[in-house]
């Protein structure tokens, strides 16, 4: 402990250094060296005519549920992807030219060329055409969506100073089907994200009441066939939903026998699960990004999602909870760097807020674990949260872009500012959606119940664990439905048995007659 906790102490050292060193990718950019031109109308039918003379995508043009062609335009020119919450004008200086036109011809042989969404407000549900005319034709390629094919409005301003991280291009013959592929497979990901949670959510809930030992298995086989399902992202949204519903019954019936009989396999498998997301993220950074529980793909395009953050707690926190039992601290240390580094590290989950709440949960879990008293949490948290601090500001100066590093460069101004824009995207969103408050004091009630109840003391502590996590998510990330309905999930796989214990308690509630009291029998005695 006293060697990690110097290694920590170095890390923190040498963060401030390297995040500052974590500069804008603009720059030293100041010249723009090609024409930005919106074509108005222009629609995906486009992509074959402009497939002919250079390298096409499709633009996300907004971050948020809401966006209009003012919106995706005050982002464009300043090289941000904006979010309707933040206001209508983003912060920063206006970065490059763009002028419009009304129709294709009119474009420069070498210029940025883009549709935008219609003048009105309205759902930001849809993708438009770009491409970089002149030079290489295929598909183009973005650093800060890691999807190839799929462009982010930041990425116009990049590409027209040929600034740090500026697009690249794929090369292919068959670029407009490789899209149109590839818009079907964005819009069968987005229908199946909120379906996906709620079949996982019902389908343990079942369990807990018909086979508890089931449920833990079972979320796993969600995860992996999760994860499956981003790597080979085919098929309908019913079909995919069909198949992550039998591979969540079917994992929880073959699995439950072996976490049962062999905990440290199962703690194993657990944290098998959790590096098989690490490799596929550092093999194919996309591999979650078309999964059915996966990113929004408005703001975030690769890594893990905030839900999905919430669900790997589990694996994480339950397979080292296991193999800590049988074989010391060090398999502790282990199983919370590994879930660590495949939350937040840049280059796999890239989840700066995950970072935090894996800190926080992984701290929690170790005074559980060791019965050590209640003022041991407050170091505990501390060097929980001086190692995460350390790795994402590490991390953010030394790997490709992601959301914390325009926050760690702007030293403690860019800090403040993103705590600042917690307000609108997450809280605003709490008091909004009000519906909120019924599962979160659902949860709430069933964890504090499981205190007082007759429950093993490592499996309270996996459950302090996961709620003090759950808390955190809510304070530092921005989606608190997703994280909600993932919570009640995790919290149903780690203890099935508290949902059994509250509707027999609330049938026994239900179905119990008042026996008569002593002065009621002495009157019909009479």
């Amino acid at each position: 402990m006293r060697l990690l906790s110097l290694t920590i102490l170095a890390a923190l050292l040498v963060a401030p250094t390297s995040a500052s060193a974590s500069t804008s990718d603009f720059a030293g950019h100041h010249v723009q060296v090609r024409p930005v031109v919106v074509v108005h109308g222009l629609g995906l039918d486009a992509l074959p005519a402009l497939a002919r003379s250079g390298a096409v995508g499709l633009l996300v043009p907004s971050a948020g549920p809401r966006t209009s062609a003012q919106l995706a335009f005050a982002g464009i020119v300043r090289g941000v992807l904006h979010n309707a919450r933040l206001g209508a004008k983003p912060d920063g200086p206006v970065l490059i030219r763009v002028r419009s036109v009304e129709e294709l011809a009119a474009v420069p042989s070498r210029a940025i060329v883009l549709g935008l969404p219609p003048q009105r407000l309205g759902r930001n549900d849809a993708r438009y055409p770009i491409a970089v005319l002149g030079g290489c034709r295929g598909i183009l390629t973005s650093a800060l969506t890691r999807v190839p094919g799929l462009v982010s409005a930041a990425d116009v301003a990049r590409a027209a100073l040929a600034a740090r991280h500026s697009l690249g291009c794929r090369p292919d013959a068959r670029a407009a089907s490789t899209l149109r592929r590839l818009e079907q497979r964005i819009e069968v990901a987005r229908g199946t994200t909120m379906g996906a949670t709620v079949l996982v959510l019902s389908l343990l809930l079942l369990l807990a009441l018909v086979m508890p030992s089931a449920t833990l298995p079972a979320l796993a086989a969600a995860l992996a066939a999760n994860l499956g399902l981003g790597i080979v992202p085919a098929g309908s949204v019913t079909a995919r939903l069909t198949l992550l519903g039998l591979c969540v019954v079917a994992g929880g019936i073959l699995g439950r026998r072996v976490a049962g009989r062999i905990p440290s396999v199962a703690g194993g498998a657990l944290l098998g699960l959790v590096a098989a997301h690490a490799v596929a993220m550092a093999v194919e950074p996309s591999s979650l990004s078309l999964a059915p529980i996966g990113p929004e793909l408005t703001s975030r395009f690769f890594g893990v999602s905030n839900a999905l953050e919430t669900l790997l707690l589990v694996p994480g926190l339950a397979g080292t909870a296991l193999l800590a039992r049988r074989f010391g601290p060090p398999a502790f240390v282990l199983g919370a760097v590994l879930t660590l580094v495949t939350i937040a590290e840049n280059r796999l989950g890239a989840d700066g807020g995950g970072a935090i709440v894996v800190a926080v949960a992984f701290a929690v879990l170790a005074i559980g674990m060791t019965r050590a008293r209640a003022r041991t949490l407050a170091p505990a948290l501390l060097l929980a949260g001086a190692a995460a601090f350390a790795l994402v500001s590490l991390d953010a100066a030394t790997t490709s872009p992601d959301h914390l590093r325009g926050a760690l460069a702007g030293g403690v101004g860019g800090i403040a500012t993103a705590l600042a824009h917690r307000v609108p995207l997450a809280y605003a969103r709490i008091a909004s959606q009000w519906y909120l408050v019924f599962p979160l004091a659902t949860l709430a009630a069933l964890a504090a119940r499981t205190r007082s109840a007759a429950v093993p003391r490592d499996r309270r502590a996996l459950v302090a664990a996961l709620a003090a996590g759950v808390a955190t998510s809510l304070l530092v990330n921005d989606s608190p439905g997703p994280v909600t309905l993932t919570a009640l999930a995790a919290f149903v796989a780690l203890e099935p048995q508290a949902v059994r214990r509250e509707i027999e308690r609330l049938a026994s509630r239900l179905l119990d007659t008042p026996r008569p009291t002593a002065a009621t029998i002495t009157i019909e005695r009479r």
